[in-house]
């Protein structure tokens, strides 16, 4: 018995689409591209120099804020991240609230670098102490008295550490915290 013609070709067809789909590809797939960590500075030296320029701006927008009794605090969102963002907003909420503001200006020194990883990824890219200086600040209740204790501790030694923003190519603020170990 012999098959018609239509039933051959259509036989044909369908060995040829099976056959073609095990048959191995010419076209050869290259994997997707992965975003590769390129350290942001050369050296120790350069990273210290960029943690120290941000920790001055944080420090100055920080002090304005206060001086205007914790208002318009979203000044400082572009120069930190993580949750040290939430715990800045919060304490100047507190501030704000308890209607305080500061006069003065607090100011650093002793800065050193802790640590710069220079070969793993961008959160946690820089660490560095300071000796963190609140002596020519005072913080004024809503009648003008000072509400400073007599025995704060003026000079406080700090690990501040940095997360780096590819996008806007510069350190953001994620971490500060005292640190016992030493003192200024």
């Amino acid at each position: 018995m012999r098959l018609p013609n239509l039933v051959r070709a259509s036989v044909g067809v369908l060995l040829l689409v099976v056959l073609s789909g095990c048959t191995p590809s010419d076209a050869i797939t290259s994997p997707e591209p992965t975003a590769t960590f390129v350290a942001p500075y050369a050296t120790d030296e350069e990273a210290l120099a960029a943690a120290e320029a941000a920790y001055a701006e944080y420090v100055q927008l920080s002090a304005e804020i206060l001086r205007d009794g914790g208002r318009e605090p979203e000044r400082i969102l572009p120069i930190v991240t993580g949750e040290f963002t939430e715990t800045n907003l919060a304490d100047f909420a507190a501030f704000r609230d308890g209607e305080r503001r500061s006069t003065g200006q607090a100011t650093f020194d002793g800065v050193e670098l802790q640590r710069y990883s220079s070969g793993g990824g961008y959160i946690e890219l820089v660490s560095i102490y300071v000796c963190h200086d609140v002596s020519g600040v005072d913080v004024l209740d809503a009648n003008g008295a000072s509400v400073v204790l007599a025995d704060r501790l003026e000079r406080i030694f700090m690990v501040v550490t940095f997360d780096y923003d590819p996008a806007d190519s510069q350190l953001k603020l994620s971490s500060r915290e005292p640190w016992e170990q030493r003192e200024c």
